[in-house]
């Protein structure tokens, strides 16, 4: 866990290379709801995978992304010397279906159709958890926590908005009630004087 300070510098950066100034635009990348990145502001705990996605996307170097030091480029080391990576996701990533097996721009892989369908998606998880990656595993598994949290919260709030309505029958129904039973009364003290 890094401080709250460190984390909003972080989630500036991985701004910053996609090239995006809201959190909605960089939630939009990530494949995540918008309030994910509030939260992880909040908590001062920014998910290594949105730093590997970010990096894979860009071509940005991990640690530039993490501690903003060093070459924002990534840099590989091979045997016929320097190369400066910065390239998009290969088709060998892991984000390959979000930016195709062709590099292009990361404008292009925004607008690129999101496989759907619960088929789909057991698929990838069964790829991602078969793949015995760690820190993929445990970056889906804390999305899947959020979304199923979130959905939790909804149905609570729909719980709750559906018993505040038959409440509020309720208590509407009690004074026309009340409202009936007053003339009566008024009537009955006229009668007793």
């Amino acid at each position: 866990m890094v401080s709250v300070t460190e984390t909003k510098e972080i989630i500036g950066r991985l701004k910053e290379a996609l090239g995006v100034k809201s959190d909605g635009q960089l939630a939009n990348y990530l494949g995540i709801f918008r309030q994910n990145i509030g939260a992880a502001r909040k908590r001062g705990d920014v998910p290594p995978g949105w730093i590997y996605k970010v990096a894979e996307l860009t071509g940005c170097s991990m640690d530039w992304l993490c501690f903003g030091h060093g070459s924002k480029i990534r840099t590989e080391y091979t045997t016929a010397g320097l190369h400066h990576g910065g390239q998009l996701a290969s088709a060998q990533s892991p984000y390959e279906r979000q930016v195709g097996s062709k590099p292009g721009s990361i404008r292009e892989s925004q607008h690129d159709e999101d496989i759907s369908g619960f088929g789909a998606a057991v698929e990838m998880l069964a790829k991602i958890y078969g793949s015995e990656d760690k820190l993929l595993i445990s970056t889906i598994s804390a999305n899947i926590r959020a979304f199923c949290d979130a959905i939790d919260r909804k149905q609570s709030e729909q719980r709750s908005t559906q018993e505040l309505a038959n409440l509020k029958k309720r208590l509407i129904r009690i004074e026309k009630k009340r409202q009936r039973a007053k003339p009566v009364e008024k009537k009955a003290s006229k009668d007793n004087r």
